[in-house]
């Protein structure tokens, strides 16, 4: 078996080898936990409660604008509760480099298909907001 015959058999084997490996993988990604529970709280049905409408219209934003921009944003761990009965509690806070653009963090409360926003803090010091 000359250098060519065998340089084409392995080329055939490595072919055959990445379409397997393709086919078990697919097109998984690498996401970070923190990444993945935001995509699901972002792209389940959303309800605000009255206080969280009220915050909302106090920041000018609208519920669609909202959605948008919670890419941004990022779960703390530290202060949610996300085994808590019946329906898991998460603080969603902005990433450090757009803390500037969005002086708020959320409370979200993640039931099933259902993703709550309890409330919204508002972290801007010349805010006049007057909702309860």
């Amino acid at each position: 078996m000359n250098f060519w015959k065998r340089l084409r058999f392995y080329g055939i084997g490595f072919g055959i080898g990445l379409m397997m490996v393709y086919a078990i993988f697919g097109t998984r990604s690498c996401v970070m936990p923190n990444e993945m529970k935001m995509q699901e709280l972002v792209f389940q049905h959303f309800e605000l409660s009255e206080k969280a409408k009220c915050k909302l219209r106090c920041i000018k934003r609208n519920e669609m604008l909202l959605k948008v921009e919670l890419r941004h944003f990022e779960v703390d761990y530290d202060v949610s509760s996300p085994r808590k009965e019946p329906c898991g509690e998460y603080y969603v806070k902005p990433k450090k480099e757009f803390r500037s653009e969005h002086p708020y963090e959320l409370v979200m409360i993640d039931c099933d298909t259902i993703t709550r926003i309890d409330d919204i803090q508002i972290l801007a010091s010349t805010n006049t907001c007057t909702c309860q």
